[in-house]
C-alpha cells in the first residue's frame, strides 16, 4: 500500500538541496560584490569633493592632514582634486581596498580625492603617479591606494621655482646672478674705452638689468601660458 523509502535516494536528494543552497548563497555573494564594485566605480567617477565619511577602523599611519597634503602638492607641483576629474581608470586593487573598508565599517563611501600631477586630470578649461584618498572628518584624509611609478628626484628641482611668488623671485635672482658672473666684462661695457676690471658698478648694474629682463620675460610667459604658482593652483579644478 505504501511505497518503501530508499534511504540512499533520500540522502542524494538532500545533498542536491544543500548543494543548490550553497550555490545560490555563493551566487548571491558574488552578485552583491559585483553590485558593490559597480557602485564604488560610479561614486569614484561622480565624486565632487563635498562631505566626508566617518570610519572607525583606520590605519593612523595612512591618515594625513590637509596641511601635509598641501605641502607635498606645492613642493612637487601636484594637484589634489576629487576623483571625478581623474583621466585614468582607477585600478581594481584600489576598488578592492575601498570595498573592504566599506564592509568593515558598514558605510558607503561617496567622496574620493586624488593627489597627482596636472596631467592626470581632465581640468575644466578650454583655454602621473596618483594617490587615492577618502576624506575624513576634521580636514583629514585616509590614503587608500598608490599606483604608477615614483616621482623622479628631478621633479622637486623643476617644481621648486613655481612653488610660490618668493621661490619665483629667488630663482630669477639666482639665474640673474649666474648670468652676471659668467658674462665677460667686455660684453657688459661694450664700447667703453677703459678697462674697469671684473668687479665694479658696471657688473652690479648688469645684475639689476638681468633681473628685470628675466622677470619681465617670466611674467609674460606665465600669464600668456596660464602658468601660476603651486600655492595658487594645487587644488584648483582649472588650468588657470
Amino acid at each position: 500500500m505504501f511505497p518503501t523509502i530508499d534511504l540512499e535516494k533520500q540522502l542524494i536528494k538532500e545533498k542536491n538541496k544543500t548543494e543548490n543552497n550553497v550555490l545560490n548563497f555563493a551566487s548571491d555573494i558574488l552578485l552583491d560584490d559585483y553590485n558593490q564594485e559597480k557602485k564604488i566605480k560610479l561614486n569614484l567617477s561622480n565624486s565632487i569633493g563635498r562631505g566626508s565619511v566617518k570610519i572607525k577602523s583606520v590605519d593612523l599611519n595612512k591618515v594625513f592632514s590637509i596641511h601635509e597634503i598641501k605641502k607635498i602638492a606645492i613642493n612637487y607641483r601636484l594637484r589634489f582634486l576629487p576623483s571625478k576629474y581623474a583621466k585614468k581608470i582607477i585600478p581594481e586593487e584600489a576598488i578592492f581596498k575601498i570595498k573592504k573598508i566599506e564592509k568593515e565599517n558598514h558605510v558607503e563611501i561617496k567622496e574620493f580625492y586624488i593627489l597627482a600631477p596636472s596631467e592626470a586630470f581632465d581640468l575644466e578649461d578650454v583655454n602621473k603617479d596618483p594617490l587615492l584618498f577618502i576624506p575624513l572628518e576634521n580636514n583629514r584624509y585616509l590614503l587608500i591606494h598608490k599606483w604608477g611609478n615614483d616621482l623622479s628626484w628631478l621633479k622637486r628641482i623643476f617644481a621648486f621655482p613655481l612653488r610660490n611668488i618668493e621661490t619665483i623671485l629667488l630663482s630669477i635672482g639666482i639665474f640673474s646672478l649666474l648670468i652676471t658672473l659668467i658674462t665677460p666684462t667686455w660684453l657688459i661695457l661694450n664700447s667703453a674705452e677703459i678697462d674697469m676690471g671684473y668687479f665694479g658698478y658696471h657688473r652690479a648694474a648688469w645684475l639689476i638689468y638681468s633681473f628685470i629682463l628675466i622677470l619681465s620675460i617670466t611674467t609674460f610667459i606665465c600669464f600668456s601660458q596660464g602658468i601660476y604658482p603651486s600655492t595658487y593652483q594645487w587644488n584648483k579644478k582649472t588650468y588657470n
